[in-house]
């Protein structure tokens, strides 16, 4: 295979990671209408495991899901876990595109605290596009001129928490094995939601047809982690990478599709300053290296 041929591939699994991340939060977004946060949470986890088993038995099997720090690997799945229940109840509010954008601001985030918590030296340039990014999230946010939904709060709070997850993947990410990370992960996912579900009393029987569509969007969550691994693996991080923000085009199709959700100009505006942003962030972060 030519490196043109490996990058090709790359692409093409990035391009479906983030394809298939949106396809099952529009599920979850259908689901959340009915069901609490933490059942849809709790189940989507539980159908993920399916294909992530498929990757660790391909990759190394169980020794591969063994960490090497076991602080780091915990404290990332329980940000990550936050990050789920914050942008499911955001999703169960508010428009696709609406909770995506606000969620976008984490890589805003990561640049604002890379020079306290990662010691990286961050230039005008960058600090520059983390105040445009979050003036874009402000426009979105029109504080004192619209009601303040709690699901744009929560949508914050799953930014915040991935953020601050991204930045834990940074300091460990190159000693762990991406089993060890998926599975800690799902397995937080589906653990403490579950817990929580039964604490609250908040389980609901779900016939067939839901729970066809939780297993559904599980199994398409499950899929995009086994090809964003493979994205990585064939193609370079600044390839890669930006194909996150194909995410918006399919939050205003899934929208408007199956919710009738039509983003208005404020949130256009804002998601582009926010998008704009974070892939100026993201060059660069990579032409200093």
């Amino acid at each position: 295979m030519t490196n043109g041929d490996k990058i090709g591939r790359g692409i093409f699994f990035a391009a479906a990671t983030f394809a298939c991340f949106s396809t099952g939060d529009a599920a979850v977004k259908y689901l959340t209408s009915g069901y609490s946060v933490f059942q849809v949470a709790s189940l989507t986890a539980l159908f993920s495991f399916i294909p992530i088993t498929i990757l660790v038995a391909r990759t190394g099997g169980l020794r591969t899901i063994k960490p090497r720090n076991v602080k780091g690997v915990a404290l990332r799945a329980v940000l990550l876990m936050l990050d789920t229940l914050f942008a499911y109840f955001a999703f169960s509010r508010l428009p696709m595109a609406n909770v995506y954008t606000l969620i976008f601001g984490a890589p805003l985030l990561v640049t604002a605290l890379s020079p306290w918590l990662l010691k990286d030296t961050v230039g005008w340039h960058r600090w520059a596009a983390v105040m445009a990014g979050f003036v874009g999230i402000v426009v979105i946010l029109r504080p004192g001129l619209v009601p303040m939904d709690v699901g744009y709060f929560s949508a914050l709070g799953a930014a915040i928490v991935f953020g601050l997850a991204m930045i834990v993947t940074r300091r460990i990410g190159a000693t762990e094995s991406n089993g060890a990370m998926l599975v800690w992960v799902m397995g937080a996912k589906f653990a403490i939601p579950g817990v929580l579900m039964l604490a609250t009393f908040s389980f609901a029987p779900m016939p067939m047809g839901d729970l066809a569509l939780m297993a559904f969007a599980g199994m398409f969550v499950g899929m995009a982690h086994i090809f964003l691994v493979m994205a990585f693996r064939h193609a370079p991080a600044p390839i890669a990478a930006p194909f996150m923000y194909t995410q918006m085009l399919w939050a205003v199709f899934y929208g408007y599709i199956f919710f009738g959700d039509v983003p208005d100009g404020f949130v256009i505006a804002g998601s582009a300053l926010v998008v704009a942003s974070g892939l100026y962030i993201l060059w660069r972060e990579n032409s200093a290296r």
